[in-house]
C-alpha cells in the first residue's frame, strides 16, 4: 500500500508539472469557439459524444458521435479546421431509430487582435451536402463570427461570439444570429470550469429560438490531453437540453 500511494502522488505530481507548462487549448466543451489558434506543424484532435433531449411533446432524444474537430495550424495567427459531427441516431416515442450522417465542413480562425488581457479572432465554416437525411441540410452553409475573450484575472476569464449563419430549410434559405456570453475558471493547474448562455435568433418567423444555458468541466489528464464534461438546459419549450463528454488531444 505505501509503494502504491507513492506512485500515485508521483503521477498526480507529474501531471501538474505538465499542467504548469503551455497546456492544449481546446475547442471543446461549450458553443462558444475559442480565440486561440493551433501552432503550426501541430495537431489537434478533438472528439466527443452527446446525448440531446427536448422539451417537446414528442420527447425525441437524439445521440452524436463522434462530433470530430481536427485543427491544424497554417501560421502564427492562422489555423485550419475539419469537422464532422458524425453520426445522429434520432428516436421519438413509439417510433423506429433513424440513423444518419451529418454533413461535413471546412473551416478556420485568424487572430484579429491578441494582447495579455483581450483577444479577438474571426471564425469562418462552410458546412458541404455530404450527409443523409434527416441530418443534411443538401446545401452549402456557411457560417461566419467573431470570438473574444477578456482576463479578469490569473484564472478568471469571460468570453463570447457573435456569429451569423445560412442553411436550408426545405425549399427556403433561413439565416440566423448566433450570440454567447461566458465565464470560465481555472480553480488548479489541471481543474477548469465554464458558465455560459448562448441564444441562436432565426430571421424566419416560422423557426423558432433557441435559448441554452450549459456549463462544464475539463481535466488536464498531460499537457497535450484534456478530458471533459458539460450539460445543456434549454430555457425555452423548443430548446433542447443534452449531456456530453469528449477528450481533445495535441500532436
Amino acid at each position: 500500500m505505501k509503494n502504491k500511494s507513492f506512485f500515485l502522488v508521483s503521477a498526480l505530481f507529474t501531471i501538474a508539472s505538465f499542467a504548469s507548462e503551455d497546456a492544449i487549448v481546446a475547442d471543446r466543451p461549450g458553443f462558444s469557439t475559442g480565440t486561440k489558434t493551433v501552432k503550426p506543424k501541430v495537431v489537434n484532435v478533438e472528439l466527443g459524444y452527446q446525448y440531446t433531449f427536448n422539451n417537446y411533446d414528442t420527447k425525441q432524444s437524439l445521440h452524436t458521435f463522434p462530433l470530430m474537430v481536427l485543427r491544424t495550424g497554417l501560421s502564427e495567427k492562422s489555423e485550419l479546421d475539419l469537422l464532422w459531427d458524425g453520426l445522429n441516431i434520432d428516436k421519438e416515442e413509439e417510433q423506429s431509430r433513424v440513423t444518419s450522417k451529418d454533413d461535413f465542413s471546412i473551416g478556420g480562425k485568424y487572430k484579429l487582435y491578441e494582447s495579455p488581457h483581450y483577444n479577438l479572432t474571426a471564425l469562418g465554416i462552410l458546412s458541404l451536402p455530404t450527409g443523409t437525411s434527416p441530418s443534411t441540410s443538401g446545401s452549402v452553409d456557411p457560417l461566419v463570427g467573431i470570438l473574444w475573450d477578456y482576463t479578469l484575472s490569473d484564472n478568471h476569464t469571460l468570453f463570447g461570439t457573435v456569429q451569423a449563419s445560412s442553411s436550408k430549410l426545405e425549399h427556403n434559405r433561413v439565416y440566423d444570429t448566433q450570440l454567447a456570453l461566458g465565464s470560465a475558471i481555472s480553480h488548479t493547474q489541471t481543474i477548469g470550469s465554464f458558465l455560459e448562455f448562448y441564444t441562436i435568433i432565426p430571421l424566419e418567423s416560422r423557426v423558432h429560438d433557441t435559448q441554452v444555458i450549459d456549463s462544464g468541466v475539463t481535466y488536464l489528464l498531460t499537457n497535450d490531453t484534456q478530458i471533459d464534461f458539460n450539460v445543456g438546459i434549454g430555457l425555452t419549450k423548443y430548446s433542447s437540453n443534452f449531456i456530453s463528454f469528449g477528450i481533445a488531444s495535441r500532436f
